[in-house]
């Protein structure tokens, strides 16, 4: 009897003992341990050419991450905590293959868990592979031409790049449309006899194109009666000035970066030229420009992504947002499309961590592409169009409108679409 009480207590142990072998090493496995913050890195051209615009990035980076970090940070869920974000910023001095081998130093050295886009058309095409390669998710503020996205034949080019601004060739387009609106009305002459100057980009080539498309697609409107490509930083625009003074158009449409259209419209004026019709494609109508060229900003268009006199009460609140935070670093940055279009990027990101309740890149990747069309995108947002997702059928690239912006009186002044208009579109008189 004593015996078998003794094999039925040793026969009970035994069952605990492998009970307890099963259940022990599960409570210490429940969960990884969370890293005490999230690090995401970007490359940025904080000098060189783009360099003030690289500081707009920076700046609209960091404004969300510090309103996230005032909250504790990012919910993560395979933590179960809040942990704080912070950016880190390397320098590719506006040189698109320092900006390549930058970003892979950010993600092999630095180790860092995510990254962010950067600014122009050359250092974004020069980072999107290297993104690709290590399989990093990229949101893209600040690079629209198709060809980051689209090969030649319409394919997706990169899966892991996801462009929160629409693309040049629509930019062009919609400035066609604009523009017949206006002849149509009696405001314009017809036909609109045009000057383009490009950078010889991409970009440029790209705005070349659509302009071209939306001509052909109104005969009669439009001529294209001069074309020229310059080279970013070009300091000397008169031999070109000089041509289309003789070229006989009365408007000129241009694709330029905001320091080379503060370059060349200086010039532009200083040699007395006018055309009924001007406009820098994107640019135009920025803070900094009507600061730096005063008057002669007056008249001047441009087809943006994002503008401040937007009345939506959203864009009001950024705007004001962004004053203080600028006032508070004693830093000059006007609120301009660069620093909207950077903190919807790095807000999107962060929704992709919480989504996705993980830092891991494959997965916020995974969450990034749910937002695959406007039903399922990201809303409300301060973009044009009021959401942000990333259509398979663009490569990836947002599809929003444009709005059409001009210096009026020495302020952005919205003209087009009807229904974000602020004001009426004023014919220069020359």
């Amino acid at each position: 009897m004593k015996r078998s009480l003794l094999y039925a207590i040793v026969a009970a142990v035994i069952v605990v003992a492998v009970a307890v072998a099963f259940v022990v090493p599960s409570l210490f496995v429940q969960r990884k341990e969370a890293p005490r913050e999230i690090v995401v890195g970007a490359v940025l051209p904080m000098s060189g050419s783009f360099s003030q615009i690289g500081l707009y990035f920076k700046n609209g980076f960091e404004l969300y991450f510090s309103e996230v970090n005032k909250n504790g940070g990012v919910y993560v869920k395979e933590f179960d905590k809040r942990i704080p974000i912070r950016l880190v910023v390397y320098d590719d001095e506006s040189d698109p293959t320092k900006s390549a081998a930058q970003l892979e130093r950010l993600i092999t050295v630095e180790k860092v868990h995510l990254i962010l886009g950067g600014y122009s058309t050359p250092l974004v095409q020069a980072q999107a592979p290297v993104a690709e390669r290590y399989k990093m998710p990229y949101l893209n503020p600040g690079g629209a031409t198709s060809t980051i996205f689209l090969t030649e034949d319409g394919k997706r080019r990169y899966q892991y790049m996801f462009g929160l601004i629409a693309s040049i060739k629509n930019l062009a387009l919609t400035t066609i449309e604009m523009l017949k609106q206006e002849i149509d009305a009696g405001r314009l002459p017809k036909p609109l006899k045009i000057a383009t100057v490009n950078e010889n980009t991409d970009h440029g080539r790209e705005y070349l194109s659509g302009l071209k498309e939306g001509a052909r697609k109104y005969p009669g409107y439009f001529e294209i009666v001069y074309e020229a490509f310059y080279n970013i930083g070009e300091k000397d625009f008169t031999p070109i000035l000089t041509a289309i003074k003789q070229s006989g158009a009365n408007a000129m449409l241009n694709d330029m970066r905001l320091g080379d259209y503060i370059t060349m419209h200086r010039q532009y004026t200083t040699l007395g030229l006018c055309h009924v019709v001007v406009s820098y494609g994107p640019r135009g109508p920025e803070g900094t420009a009507i600061r730096e060229l005063g008057k002669a900003a007056e008249g001047v268009f441009g087809v943006q992504w994002w503008n401040p006199a937007d009345p939506r009460p959203e864009v009001q609140a950024f705007n004001r947002k962004w004053e203080a935070w600028v006032k508070e670093r004693n830093l000059n940055l006007p609120s301009d499309w660069f620093a909207a279009s950077s903190y919807e990027a790095a807000r999107t990101l962060v929704w992709a961590i919480e989504k996705a309740g993980s830092i891991d890149p494959d997965a916020v990747w995974k969450a990034i592409r749910t937002l695959n069309s406007p039903q399922n995108g990201l809303k409300p947002s301060i973009l044009v169009g009021g959401v942000i997702y990333f259509p398979e059928e663009s490569g990836g690239q947002i599809t929003n409108p444009f709005v059409v912006v001009q210096v009026q009186d020495g302020k952005p002044v919205i003209v087009y679409p009807k229904e974000s208009a602020t004001g009426n579109f004023r014919p220069n008189t020359c």
